[in-house]
């Protein structure tokens, strides 16, 4: 018969997931699904002429 130890660290090999980041099999399967699972827009060029939109323009320079 195997011992607790034993059967612990048996157990603790199975876990599909990072326990130090998920605390459950469900948490895991949510983060995968939700937020892996999405596609990430890229980033685009945005060219604005000098009188259009001055504020959002100087933003996006200040921003780099």
């Amino acid at each position: 018969m195997a011992s607790r130890k034993r059967k612990a660290i048996a157990s603790m090999s199975q876990v599909g997931y990072d326990r130090s980041r998920f605390i459950s099999q469900e948490a895991w399967d949510h983060y995968l699904d939700n937020v892996l699972a999405r596609n990430i827009l890229p980033k685009r060029n945005v060219k604005l002429y000098i009188n259009e939109f001055d504020d959002f323009r100087r933003e996006l320079i200040r921003r780099n």
